[in-house]
């Protein structure tokens, strides 16, 4: 019982450093990218987004 204890604490801290990793990837690709004049050039030429729900009421 105790070795199942330990490989959940040790997966649960290779998890948690995961999620540490992807969010603060997220918050680099939110504040940092639109920063830098190329990447913000391609994000002003993409279309606009459209909700599918406001097509459905058409």
């Amino acid at each position: 019982m105790e070795d199942l204890l330990g490989e959940a604490v040790i997966n649960l801290g290779l998890l948690a450093g995961f999620l540490l990793i992807l969010g603060i990837g997220g918050l680099i690709a939110d504040y940092v990218f639109p920063h830098i004049p190329f990447i913000e050039k391609y994000l002003d030429s993409l279309p606009l987004w459209e909700d599918e729900e406001e097509k459905e009421h058409d």
